[in-house]
Order: C-alpha cells, then sequence, then structure tokens
C-alpha cells in the first residue's frame, strides 16, 4: 500500500486510490462469458485440443463448421485443390478400392481413378512453365 500512496503523492493515481481487491483483481480481466479456450477437464482437455489443431493444420482431418447461416455460402463454394492432392487423394481412393468392394466394381473404379489422374497430369504438364537450368539451381 506504501507504493499506492507514493503514485497517490506524485499524482500518478487520479480521483480515490483503488483497494487491493481491485489492484489483485481488476474488472478488465475478469471472464465474460464463455471462450473457446476454457478447458474444465484440465490437462488432458488441454492436450487433446492441441492434438487436434495439428491434426487439422497437417491436413488429417477438416474442420467442419456448423453454422447454419453459412450453409447457402459453403454449399455455392469451391475447393482449392493442388496436383499434388488430387495424385494424393486419386491414390488414396485406389487402394480403399483394392482393399475394399467387390472385385469387379473396385477394379472399374480403379481404372477410372487412373484414366483422371493422367488427364489431372495432362493438366499439370500444360500449365507448367520451362525454367532454365541455372534459374532453378538458383545461379544469376
Amino acid at each position: 500500500m506504501d507504493s499506492i500512496g507514493g503514485l497517490k503523492s506524485r499524482n500518478r493515481i487520479f480521483g480515490e486510490p483503488p483497494t487491493i481487491e481491485e489492484l489483485l483483481d481488476p474488472v478488465e480481466e475478469r471472464e465474460v462469458g464463455d471462450h473457446d479456450y476454457e478447458f474444465p477437464g484440465g490437462d488432458n482437455e488441454i492436450v487433446e485440443e492441441v492434438q487436434r489443431q495439428m491434426a487439422i493444420e497437417r491436413g488429417d482431418i477438416m474442420e467442419v463448421d456448423s453454422d447454419s447461416e453459412d450453409s447457402d455460402e459453403d454449399e455455392n463454394a469451391t475447393l482449392e485443390y493442388t496436383f499434388t492432392q488430387v495424385f494424393t487423394l486419386c491414390q488414396q481412393l485406389e487402394d480403399a478400392c483394392l482393399q475394399f468392394g467387390e472385385l469387379e466394381l473396385s477394379f472399374d473404379l480403379s481404372k477410372r481413378l487412373w484414366a483422371f489422374r493422367a488427364c489431372v497430369r495432362r493438366e499439370e504438364i500444360r500449365g507448367a512453365k520451362q525454367t532454365t537450368i541455372d534459374s532453378y539451381f538458383g545461379g544469376k
């Protein structure tokens, strides 16, 4: 409390000096409402949330918003894929075809995926830019 008296004497505190309760628990820092980062379950819940966020960043899982207001916009929005992502998805589907399902249907889908991957490869090559070997290796 001596520090508060010193600040008051140097005109650094205007009006009534705050009480010890106001200093230790300021109104501005009190929680109001719900927060995304409240973890009543303790450390285990924090670890699960961190692992979920890391999986989203790696692309292992996709975060889905359930807002009803944005559902009309989401239906009209198209996802942007890179060629690498398309190749990976096709390969995963081909592997799933061999692992699950009826043999004839799986083989047919696998052939169509292979043809689609070839079409995407053609588009990638068509849009590729030719570079000189010096620029490829970072030369001047």
